[in-house]
């Protein structure tokens, strides 16, 4: 069992001073944030596809067995078939190439909108996704609570084993609300179980935006019980990865430092210090 946590950016201005010392150069975050962790959950992928180039110079930054796990762009989420059908699958595969050179890929994350209700959709609409992909890890989250509810769960995950997805084992506020999915630690893909946390705030569902969605701080307790549920996920599957995507402040890279303790990970002691020189040329940052 190999479990790998981590945040879903490593940029964010609000990290200086967990991550970072102050005058940390931004284009050399990266290689900071993987002196804190061996994984990262690219969600600027989402908004914007990044190039071959780019991803290298990432790579680059990076040490052996550091992971990236890659958030589908929104095109998916939108609409899986015209995704395909326009090309994006081949655009996603060229890009990520150079993490399947560096052997420092993990999984591509596909998030369905919460329009995609069991009512108007089925899954095997994913279907043109799933076989593009092959044969490299695919996690899927749902959002919309009908996929899960009653006597839908049973085929619901046996579509994930069939297709041999891993299932997203979410954390969000305990609400009543047809876009949030109760605690579901399934394990359906024997090689990977995959789990996010999007933050436990009670006032998520009016929330203007995606900080004020995730304005959580977890409390030691909670992150003590996500522990455990690591843990059982962990006896199940090979590789568990944990994204805390609770991007709010400094929460993020906060708690997911806390559970690394948690679970008797080795997590550094000394806090960076600054580089004094500049970073090699052609080093590249989504974010400069």
């Amino acid at each position: 069992m190999a479990i790998h946590i981590g945040c879903g950016s490593w940029a964010d201005p609000e990290y200086v001073g967990v991550l970072y010392p102050r005058g940390w150069p931004q284009n050399e975050r990266l290689r900071g944030y993987a002196q804190w962790f061996d994984r990262i959950e690219l969600n600027a992928s989402y908004h914007r596809l990044p190039t071959p180039e780019m991803i290298a110079g990432w790579a680059e930054q990076t040490p052996a067995g550091f992971l990236f796990d890659i958030k589908l762009p929104k095109d998916f989420s939108d609409n899986a078939g015209a995704a395909i059908k326009a090309g994006m699958g081949e655009r996603v595969l060229r890009s990520i190439q150079p993490l399947l050179d560096a052997e420092k890929f993990g999984a591509f994350l596909f998030t369905l909108a919460p329009s995609f209700s069991r009512k108007n959709h089925r899954l095997e609409e994913l279907d043109g996704v799933v076989e593009k992909l092959r044969p490299h890890r695919l996690a899927v989250e749902l959002r919309h609570r009908d996929w899960v509810e009653a006597d839908a769960l049973p085929a619901t995950l046996e579509y994930f084993r069939s297709r041999k997805l891993a299932w997203v084992a979410l954390d969000l506020p305990a609400l009543s609300s047809p876009k949030l999915l109760p605690a579901i630690d399934e394990v359906t893909h024997p090689q990977l179980a995959y789990m996010r946390l999007h933050g436990r705030n009670p006032d998520y569902l009016n929330a203007k935006d995606a900080a004020g969605r995730h304005h959580h701080d977890y409390t030691e307790v909670e992150l003590e019980e996500i522990a455990g549920r690591i843990r059982t996920l962990g006896t199940r599957a090979k590789d568990v990865h944990v994204s805390v995507n609770n991007h709010a402040l400094d929460f993020a890279p906060k708690a997911a430092l806390a559970l690394r303790r948690l679970l008797g990970q080795s997590v550094r002691t000394e806090p960076l210090v600054a580089p004094t020189k500049k970073s090699a040329k052609g080093e590249l940052s989504l974010f400069d």
